[in-house]
């Protein structure tokens, strides 16, 4: 199955996308990409600023099913920023498919998060029952000074 990944910043990820999902084809930003050929559009963006408002601005054009990823910002002006951006997706797409995370997670904690709503949209796609998600990063524990008693 055929779908798009269209990406304003998070070149990082999407490089890691390319790698994952062969099937994939990798834009960034609008331009070029003919949407009716895909399956679906993966959209991709950093909040906080002017990636986060082509984020809105691509989501309100694209008439085709679309998955979202955004990532917050991470510093104080950035994260104000994005809260109202999450705020305009969210009036667009009340019940979007996607996440929404914080930018303070690790590279690597972002691409379990991508690879974890891709692999669930491609099951789903195929007509296949989701197939139980099993990191391959260890889980971690609380300390016992964290647990309730």
């Amino acid at each position: 199955m055929k779908f798009a990944v269209v990406t304003f910043g998070l070149e990082d990820i999407a490089e890691k996308v390319s790698e994952l999902y062969p099937e994939a084809d990798i834009f960034h930003g609008l331009d070029e990409i003919e949407a009716e050929y895909y399956e679906f559009v993966f959209l991709m963006s950093e909040l906080g600023g002017s990636k986060g408002d082509q984020h809105i601005s691509a989501l309100e054009s694209l008439e085709c099913e679309v998955v979202i990823f955004c990532v917050t910002s991470t510093t104080l002006e950035g994260l104000l920023i994005s809260r109202h951006q999450v705020q305009k997706i969210l009036d667009l797409k009340p019940q979007f498919r996607g996440a929404i995370i914080s930018g303070f997670l690790s590279f690597e904690d972002k691409v379990e998060a991508v690879k974890i709503i891709l692999d669930e949209k491609i099951s789903e796609a195929d007509g296949q029952p989701p197939i139980p998600y099993r990191t391959s990063r260890p889980r971690h524990r609380l300390s016992g000074a964290l647990r309730s008693p």
